[in-house]
């Protein structure tokens, strides 16, 4: 799989949950290439939906470890997805991570171009709420009784297909950086080279809709991936499903994709949100900073490639604006890649895990100490951290990274 497919490889796993098999239909016949550029002219940019997905990834439930989590529960605890956006390394952050890896999760779905969407992730007990009305964000955290309006300078938007743009289908603002198959089957796809057997399998409905079923198999043996499959909508080329199977595998370690699923727009209403009664509420406005090139936009956190900006909180009253973090340009981090293709592998320098992290019960719970460093372990990836904060990351087994690590 290429470098830039597995950080959303592993970001969907933000979420868990069963999907109703499929009957197989007839279609117009097409090659897998033909089925592939029908997936890139995809534009569908109205829908409403209900995406369910499942994590098989070998990974036990763990309990709740700390405010702003949903840990193995599912259930947020106090802080919710806005507190823990500053930081994607707080004990909180690394917990709701574990939650969305080894937790079923349902997740509501509304979009009406790219000034208008909607995403409910349900929890067991509670919701999580992201809903963008034009430049006015709100994020609702049900469990904690939060929410937070955010209003945004109304940035230049880049054109559909050029760098930075959204997948058709995707959401930008969505708690979690929760990722539809449309983003999903873009940052598999976009990076497809050599390494990668492609064909077609046997068509089939989702959500109702008919499918193809577009399937992208490593050429090597290096990989724990065994295969990637995305179900295309045969009338728009928007992906429905995509699932991801283990090698030596034949049921599916990851599976993202609609239960239901209508390509209409929701209801202007959809869009508008009013904070129940006694609810905390915050208010923030965005500073209106450029982006730079070749690096993040100033007053975000960007978690993954082609993952939505999530806002940090917005600079305190006599706070110097070019010293708070608000308004200033994250440097983009010094990543390194060795190997090719699905057996790439992502190296990060020395530091990238704070060593205040490093002994931190959240870790504790989510690494196991191995050769070498600490390591978290599944059927599809592996993660190495080593002792001084470099990371090493990959869909390759964990002795592969290990080798790496030694060789620097």
């Amino acid at each position: 799989m290429p470098a830039a497919a597995m950080p959303a490889v592993i970001a969907a796993a933000v979420l868990a949950g069963p999907l109703q098999a499929s009957a197989r239909i007839d279609l117009p016949a097409r090659t897998p290439e033909q089925v592939l550029a029908l997936l890139a002219g995809n534009k569908v940019q109205q829908l409403s939906g209900t995406l369910e997905e499942t994590a098989s990834l070998g990974l036990p439930q763990l309990p709740d470890l700390g405010p702003g989590s949903t840990g193995s529960s599912g259930r947020a605890t106090p802080g919710g997805p806005a507190a823990a956006a500053a930081n994607p390394l707080t004990a909180g952050n690394i917990s709701q991570l574990l939650g969305f890896l080894t937790t079923p999760h349902t997740v509501r779905v509304y979009l009406d171009g790219p000034a208008n969407q909607r995403v409910q992730v349900l929890d067991t007990l509670a919701e999580r709420d992201v809903i963008r009305h034009g430049p006015t964000v709100w994020t609702y955290d049900s469990g904690a009784n939060t929410a937070t309006e955010l209003t945004l300078p109304n940035p230049r938007r880049p054109k559909t297909g050029a760098p930075g743009a959204l997948a058709p289908g995707s959401f930008e603002w969505a708690p979690g950086a929760v990722p539809t198959p449309a983003a999903l089957a873009a940052e598999v796809v976009k990076g497809m080279d050599p390494s990668t057997q492609l064909s077609l399998g046997s068509n089939t409905t989702v959500a109702g809709h008919s499918a193809y079923v577009l399937q992208l198999v490593p050429r090597t043996g290096a990989s724990l991936i065994g295969k990637v499959s995305i179900a295309v909508d045969s009338g728009t080329g928007l992906p429905l499903r995509v699932t991801v199977t283990a090698r030596g595998q034949d049921s599916a370690a990851l599976e993202v994709g609609f239960s239901k699923l209508e390509l209409t727009a929701p209801p202007a209403s959809t869009f508008l949100f009013t904070p129940p009664p006694g609810t905390s509420v915050t208010r923030k406005s965005q500073p209106a900073v450029p982006t730079k090139p070749g690096g993040f936009t100033p007053g975000t956190v960007i978690t993954r490639p082609g993952a939505i900006a999530t806002p940090l909180a917005a600079p305190a009253p006599g706070a110097p604006a070019n010293d708070h973090p608000a308004v200033t340009h994250h440097a983009t981090p010094k990543v390194a890649t060795s190997g090719t293709g699905w057996a790439t592998i992502v190296e990060a320098p020395a530091g990238t895990v704070p060593a205040t992290l490093s002994g931190s019960p959240a870790l504790a719970q989510l690494l196991q100490p191995v050769a070498g460093g600490h390591a978290l372990s599944t059927t599809l990836f592996s993660v190495l951290i080593t002792p001084d904060g470099a990371v090493f990351a990959g869909a390759v087994p964990l002795a592969a990274l290990q080798q790496a690590a030694a060789a620097k």
